[in-house]
């Protein structure tokens, strides 16, 4: 029943599935027209609560990871989901993301599949799906649905070659002694980088992080990596990718010679006083040190000595290989490495070279 107030306007008040709101009108008709809109807006929240569209479940289930991964990794996946939710996925022009969560069907995420393979490597698409299972599994955790179509789909085969194979490949001895004796190498900006990123195995954001003080009593103390903020700049971050990623290097005597050669090109390039961020490599406009202008010189260098272009990623798949033929303990390696996982390293760079594997089997001598 509406009561009128001191100041003329009538009040309602209206309860809800237990919850009361208040509703204001100057008459008993703008009351009413009111009463209808809150009455409108309450049921759509409840609607967005109870039964989301997929988008609209995707943005609490972005809430509920902040804090949890990087910043990185968040804006990683909302510029995906963004793209899978504007696919239309049938006749009738659906969009993915507008479908109510709760109505997705197997055959409507097997039309999102499709339409990603048309233009991306089968990885991609199973990159990308893997990610909505991830998302549908967490609803059906939460109850907001009780089926997981997501359970249905099954992965493309991989038919491309992996990136370990190609532009993330270790280098063969002749690639790598080809590589290092270029003068378009040794002259590059980023030679000192070529050098340390193969004789440590450390990611390039890890190097681009790395501070004269992380340097001491002949160890390397991998602290940080550079890191990217949702909006997508470059920053240095506070922490290593994972746990394991903090970790020491041992200094050689070859690696000692790189960083003394690049102190004196810091020195050359900004004056006897340190910079305040302390950082050993930068970018040669002095900014920070990422892989895009590196992986674009290294494809210059391998134009000129004639061998398939590949990334900085590819050092330390090189250190790692030359480490595994020269006998290094695994176990050693996975922590130099900053594996968390020692299956990781394995699979990853447990696969010796073609020309490694034909000498070791020259060398076996089995008597018959």
């Amino acid at each position: 029943m509406a009561k009128k107030r001191a100041d003329g306007r009538y009040l309602k008040i209206i309860t809800v599935k237990g919850k009361k709101y208040y509703v204001y009108g100057k008459n008993n008709k703008e009351l009413f027209e009111n009463e209808q809109k809150v009455r409108e807006d309450i049921k759509r929240g409840i609607e967005r609560r109870d039964n989301p569209t997929v988008f609209e479940y995707y943005e609490r289930w972005l809430l509920g990871r902040e804090g949890t991964v990087s910043k990185a990794t968040i804006r990683t996946q909302d510029k995906i989901i963004k793209m899978l939710s504007k696919i239309e996925i049938d006749s009738l022009s659906r969009k993915f993301g507008d479908i109510k969560i709760k109505d997705v069907r197997i055959d409507d995420l097997r039309a999102v599949q499709n339409y990603l393979w048309q233009d991306r490597k089968s990885q991609t698409v199973n990159d990308y799906m893997s990610l909505v299972k991830h998302i549908f599994s967490d609803a059906k955790l939460e109850r907001v649905i009780d089926y997981n179509p997501c359970d249905l789909l099954r992965n493309y085969k991989i038919v491309e070659e992996q990136a370990r194979d190609t532009k993330h490949r270790a280098l063969t001895l002749a690639e790598q002694k080809a590589f290092f004796e270029c003068e378009r190498c040794k002259n590059s900006f980023y030679y000192n980088v070529f050098r340390f990123a193969i004789l440590t195995g450390m990611r390039i954001g890890e190097i681009g992080a790395l501070k004269s003080s992380d340097i001491k009593k002949d160890m390397i103390h991998v602290q940080r990596t550079v890191t990217r903020t949702e909006l997508g700049n470059y920053v240095i971050g506070e922490s290593a990718k994972t746990k394991a990623g903090r970790r020491s290097i041992p200094i050689g005597e070859q690696l000692k010679d790189v960083i003394k050669e690049q102190q004196r090109l810091n020195k050359d390039i900004d004056g006897k006083v340190a910079s305040k961020d302390d950082l050993v490599f930068k970018a040669s406009e002095r900014g920070i040190l990422v892989a895009s202008p590196i992986d674009r010189d290294i494809k210059k260098i391998c134009k000129l000595i004639n061998i398939e272009p590949f990334t900085m990623h590819a050092f330390r798949a090189t250190f790692a290989t030359r480490a595994i033929e020269s006998g290094m303990n695994p176990k050693t390696l996975q922590e130099i490495l900053g594996h968390s996982n020692f299956n990781i390293t394995m699979s990853l760079y447990g696969h010796c070279l073609d020309d490694t594997k034909k000498q070791e089997m020259n060398n076996i001598n089995i008597s018959i």
